[in-house]
């Protein structure tokens, strides 16, 4: 009798080992989702986060970004003011980039949406877009100052 509860602890101990296995390797395997809060209108803060995007692109090519302007960093995507033109349609590409610009921040700042670029879409407010990629469990990265 002794032999058999030995064989059967080995069989519970090897599907245990399995499972957490099969829980690890699926851990790994998940896409990424980071949506990143920016406020800033420095255009060096601008290129850092184009550059980390880029970065974590060539680390996890299935990682979905989002960049959320609200504030001053709205002028990101004013159609006279678009600095990084070449480098945002790179990242967009891809498919997995996304652009975002607050309806209210353009509001606060006079700015009709009209001269936004259409490489970024409009959304009514920030803060709400930010709460809703965290509730469906997106990372969050506060960008620049």
């Amino acid at each position: 009798m002794n032999f058999v509860n030995k064989k059967t602890m080995n069989k519970i101990f090897l599907a245990f080992i399995f499972l957490i296995a099969a829980v690890t390797v699926k851990a790994q395997s998940e896409q990424q989702k980071i949506v990143y809060d920016l406020n800033s209108n420095d255009t060096a803060v601008h290129s850092t986060v184009l550059r980390q995007f880029t970065n974590v692109l060539k680390a996890a090519p299935e990682t979905e970004l989002e960049l959320v302007c609200h504030g001053q960093a709205i002028y990101m995507f004013l159609k006279d003011k678009l600095y990084f033109e070449e480098k945002i349609k790179e990242l967009k590409a891809n498919g997995k980039v996304s652009f975002k610009v607050c309806a209210n921040s353009l509001k606060r700042y006079n700015i009709d949406q009209s001269l936004v670029s259409t490489l970024a879409d409009i959304v009514p407010v920030a803060i709400l877009e930010l709460a809703s990629k965290q509730k469906q469990d997106w990372s969050y990265i506060k960008a620049g100052n």
